[in-house]
């Protein structure tokens, strides 16, 4: 065997082993960027299930519509000193869920969580929260400007895109549906029909 064909070989040899290596690295980061995105979303999924969370979504869907009539309420969203004792938690619970759906907005724009699979489990709470927290939006923009949940601002555009683009859901085309039956429909729409107006 001449030299210069053991060289050729030595050669061919050591670019098959780079080779192999860059593959099993990129398969080995591949798995590395899974794995912390899975984290990332554990950890998304827990902070939304907290108290903290599940109560501020609570009080924003039931009162702040209310709260949102008193210009004290409004003026204090602002003005931190002169926040009394009692509102000084709601705007606590306000702030907390602006600043959740902050964080995800920031994760998704960072490529921490792929985007179709927060939209697919959260579109519609998040567009939703939105509406709800757009009043309070506007009043702390007055002072602090667009940069305020700028990310929860583009969190929410992409579910309103992701939303009108899947009116009826995500469910994969071509994949057999399971026909439901509803027992109790009838029974429901009677029991329905017996309670007083509202």
């Amino acid at each position: 065997m001449s030299f210069e064909l053991v060289n050729t070989l030595s050669t061919l040899g050591t670019f098959l082993v780079i080779a192999a290596t860059a593959i099993v690295a990129i398969v080995q980061l591949r798995h590395a960027r899974s794995s912390n995105q899975i984290e990332v979303f554990n950890e998304l999924r827990e902070t939304e299930a907290s108290e903290e969370i599940r109560g501020a979504r609570h009080f924003v869907a039931r009162d702040l519509a209310q709260k949102l009539r008193d210009s004290a309420f409004r003026y204090q969203v602002n003005a931190n000193a002169a926040r009394t004792d009692e509102n000084r938690p709601l705007i606590g619970k306000i702030m907390a869920l602006g600043n959740f759906y902050e964080g995800m907005g920031l994760l998704v724009k960072a490529g921490f969580i792929d985007s179709i699979l927060a939209l697919e489990m959260y579109a519609e709470e998040v567009a939703h929260d939105w509406e709800e927290l757009e009043p309070i939006t506007a009043i702390s923009r007055r002072q602090s400007g667009k940069a305020l949940w700028e990310n929860f601002e583009y969190v929410t555009v992409l579910a309103q895109d992701w939303i009108a683009a899947h009116p009826k859901g995500a469910y994969p085309a071509g994949v057999r549906r399971i026909d439901l039956k509803d027992d109790f429909l009838e029974p429901d729409k009677r029991y329905a029909a017996s309670l007083p107006s509202p």
